[in-house]
C-alpha cells in the first residue's frame, strides 16, 4: 500500500458513517415523495378479473348455444365482452 493509501483509510473509515446517514436520508425523503401504486394495482386487477369473468361466461353460453337458434346472439355476446375486455387491458397499461 502506498501511501495515499494508507491516509485514505482513516479517513474513509471516519466518512462512511457519515456518508450512509445522508444517503439513507436521501433515500427515504425520494421514496416518500414516490405515490405509491400497491392499492391501486390491485383495483386494476380486480377490473380486470372482472372483465375476464365476463368473457369466461359468455364463452360458456356460447358452447351452450352452439348449433342452436341462440348462436349468433351468443357470439356477439362474446365479442362484446371481448372488447371490454380489450377496453380495460388497455386503460389500465396492460396491452401493448
Amino acid at each position: 500500500m502506498t501511501a495515499i493509501g494508507k491516509q485514505v483509510d482513516p479517513l474513509a473509515r471516519k466518512l462512511a458513517p457519515v456518508v450512509r446517514e445522508m444517503l439513507m436520508a436521501e433515500v427515504e425523503r425520494i421514496a416518500a415523495s414516490i405515490p405509491s401504486s400497491r392499492a391501486k394495482a390491485g383495483e386494476v386487477d380486480a377490473d380486470i378479473m372482472k372483465a375476464c369473468r365476463v368473457v369466461a361466461s359468455a364463452a360458456d353460453r356460447l358452447a351452450q348455444a352452439k348449433y342452436g337458434p341462440g348462436e349468433i346472439a351468443a357470439r356477439k355476446s362474446l365479442e362484446n365482452a371481448a372488447n371490454g375486455l380489450r377496453r380495460a387491458m388497455c386503460r389500465h397499461g396492460r396491452m401493448p
